[in-house]
């Protein structure tokens, strides 16, 4: 799938009411591509490349991605030099977005021209994935598919509750938008909303990640991260409780990802959480980040790539190593950075100026001078530090940045351990980190280990690796946090310790699989649904929904129960989830016809005279199937009741209730009297007697 709405925004959009779509006409735009300035002409640019925007020259430029050289480059139109412009792109599809204004208009990259204008309306998303363009009014509340070529609406437009979240396209082209007011998120397509996914709570902060093609919805209020699969089952997953310290903003997550891993940036914490959208699992590390002013993070590969604004860089973590890398300079002073992925390639751009930056799944970059067409490098520049590391004066322009690696001296007692990380396992917690610097080290120990639970190694020599330890044990409901200690002799032979700071916190457990072999039948105390518990599932509960003539729920412990609320014939839908402390797990389901057994009971108010059973539920009506004739007592097999035609015999004897009987080996209906039913005739009876329909 291509980029879903990733493109260059100089600043964060505004709401605004949408306004009525209308026809601007087609506008010029001057060209440039390598000495070709005929606007007629047939331009060829790198397919895996991308567009970014360079304001302080009115420039869109197109730049080859493996090459990191500007390969086209066009002048904006008039109307918007020195605007704030968004670009979206999606394979052929180039969308610029006028944030000032509210126009859209599409770039031809054959011809390098404006071929279409339109006013959307300030503060409209607008979107384009899997070969769809949207548009969202997250003010009014109004979604609506667009031509991407002629910018006009396709079908109708529909309605969700505002505000609306940020939107994204999935892989089969499906509009999906947070709606926090009903804690949900909606799917949109061909002019009509699907139904509802619940998420969250009504109120919760959403944000939502297209993940492989597939929407994740991160809720903050609750720490919680929800995938939906395309066949339309949910896995929920559990997250760190620091993820609700994110602040009023909520966490922030990238709008997409091209694989399965979602990062989070919990704000003023540096708590740094990979998701797993396919397995449901999560890694945590606290990292030391200084306090700037950081937007949301993307992965490419094993590392997650951090934009720092204030200072004009990029933030490098590897996941795989539990360690950081060398910043990535931008810009090296205070600048916005719009960062995303396309195709494989990481790009950061400062729209204002004239650099950019793309990195390939390796890791290497190359910089981008957006004002040249070639680009021979520049001069020489100081290093951009790491995270966590000693103190810094702050980068020319202002803004502060992260402090300098400064080895300890001789003499000084050495570091405490950093990027204490945990990950959860099925009865483990791993606790990973980065071993201290400086002289005298013995080794390490873990800290803060409850009783009853137990951490291998007891301790980690110096310099001996793997720096992990596994702890076993503990409760599934509870979350545990862990410190790391380094052992050192100092100056005069003493033993002593520097301990780090605690790691964010992490259970003993993961979230589940789905159940097997489910299976549904009828009986005559409800549906029994049986199933098989999924690996690690040993201190989970199930929920089990059904859809079918009678619809409901219900959470059990067991991996079985009997819902005598099913008490009624027909096709149902059962689906059994395993929830445990870390999430619910992934649906099975199971289409079951469920008929109720039949029940024997004796006849009655027919004595010296004749009981008709009839074709159907009606005591004058259909054919006659059988005749009773005096025969109270006698049992008959009864399969179930159903309400029919209103019968009056007497005062008495009135109701519309009846009983489909088999009698002398032909099934019918007879009157609800004629049977001795439990309870009141007139009414169903109730289990063990299964409604027919």
């Amino acid at each position: 799938m291509r980029v879903a709405g990733v493109g260059v925004l100089f600043r964060r959009d505004r709401l605004t009411g949408q306004v009525a779509v209308g026809l601007v006409g087609v506008l010029g735009i001057a060209a440039v591509v390598y000495g070709v300035g005929v606007a007629s002409a047939k331009y060829r640019i790198a397919d895996v490349g991308a567009w970014l925007t360079a304001r302080g020259k009115g420039l869109v430029v197109h730049v080859n991605g493996p090459a990191g050289k500007v390969d086209g480059k066009t002048g904006v139109i008039p109307q918007m030099r020195g605007h704030n412009v968004k670009i979206v792109q999606d394979g052929a599809t180039v969308l610029l977005i006028d944030l000032d204004t509210g126009v859209v208009s599409r770039l031809d990259p054959s011809q390098m021209n404006i071929s279409q204008s339109r006013p959307l309306g300030k503060g409209i998303q607008v979107l384009a994935g899997s070969g769809k363009a949207y548009t969202v009014d997250s003010v009014r509340g109004v979604v609506q598919q667009i031509d991407p070529v002629g910018l006009t609406p396709v079908g109708a437009s529909a309605t969700l509750p505002p505000i609306l979240g940020q939107a994204g396209i999935d892989a089969q082209g499906r509009l999906w938008v947070p709606v926090s007011q009903n804690g949900e998120v909606s799917a949109f397509q061909d002019g009509r909303l699907q139904p509802p996914v619940k998420v969250g709570a009504p109120g919760d902060s959403l944000a939502l990640t297209i993940a492989a093609g597939d929407p994740v919805v991160t809720d903050s209020t609750a720490a919680t991260a929800t995938v939906v699969r395309p066949s339309g089952a949910k896995l929920t997953v559990g997250l760190p409780t620091t993820v609700r310290r994110a602040g009023r903003g909520g966490v922030l997550a990238p709008a997409h990802t091209e694989g399965k891993t979602v990062p989070l940036l919990v704000p003023g914490t540096g708590s740094l959480v990979t998701v797993d959208t396919g397995t449901g699992r999560y890694s945590s590390t606290r990292l030391a980040m200084p306090k700037h002013r950081y937007r949301p993070p993307q992965m490419l590969g094993a590392k997650v790539y951090i934009p720092d604004e204030t200072a004009g860089a990029l933030i490098v973590y590897d996941v795989a190593a539990n360690r950081f890398q060398r910043p990535i300079r931008v810009t090296g002073r205070p600048s916005a950075l719009d960062v995303f992925v396309r195709d494989g390639l990481l790009w950061a751009n400062d729209p204002s100026g004239p650099h950019a930056v793309v990195i390939d799944r390796q890791g290497a970059h190359k910089g981008i001078d957006k004002y040249k067409d070639r680009v021979a490098g520049g001069p020489k520049r100081r290093t951009i530090p790491l995270p966590g590391d000693g103190d810094a004066p702050p980068p020319r322009g202002g803004g502060g940045r992260p402090p300098v690696p400064t080895p300890p001296r001789p003499g000084e007692p050495p570091a405490p351990p950093s990027n204490v990380s945990v990950t959860p396992g099925s009865g483990t917690m791993r606790v990973d980190f980065q071993p201290s610097q400086g002289e005298g080290i013995v080794g390490y120990l873990l800290k803060d280990v409850p009783a009853g639970l137990t951490a291998a190694p007891e301790a980690i020599g110096a310099g001996a690796g793997p720096f992990t330890f596994t702890v076993t044990g503990g409760d599934c409901g509870v979350e545990y946090r862990f410190r790391v200690a380094v052992r050192y002799k100092d100056a005069r032979g003493q033993t002593r310790e520097g301990v780090s700071a605690p790691s964010d916190p992490v259970r003993p457990c993961v979230t589940p699989g789905a159940p097997t072999g489910v299976t549904a039948q009828a009986t005559a105390s409800g549906a029994r649904v049986s199933w098989t518990a999924p690996p690690g599932a040993d201190a989970a509960t199930y929920k089990i929904t059904w859809n079918g003539p009678v619809q409901g729920g219900r959470t059990v412990s067991a991996t079985s129960a009997t819902l005598g609320e099913i008490g009624t014939n027909g096709s149902y839908t059962f689906e059994v989830a395993a929830v445990n402390g870390a999430g619910t797990g992934p649906g099975a389901t199971r289409q079951a016809s469920l008929t109720g057994p039949a029940t024997r009971y004796p006849v009655e108010r027919n004595g010296n005279s004749n009981g008709y059973v009839r074709s159907v539920a009606d005591a004058n009506g259909g054919t006659t199937v059988a005749t009773m004739n005096d025969n109270n007592g006698e049992m008959v097999t009864v399969n179930c009741q159903e309400k029919g035609v209103y019968y009056r015999r007497n005062d008495a004897l009135a109701g519309d209730m009846y009983a489909k009987i088999t009698y002398g080996g032909r099934t019918g209906y007879v009157i609800g009297y004629l049977v001795d039913t439990p309870g009141d005739w007139t009414s169903f009876a109730g289990l063990p007697v299964w409604r027919c329909r």
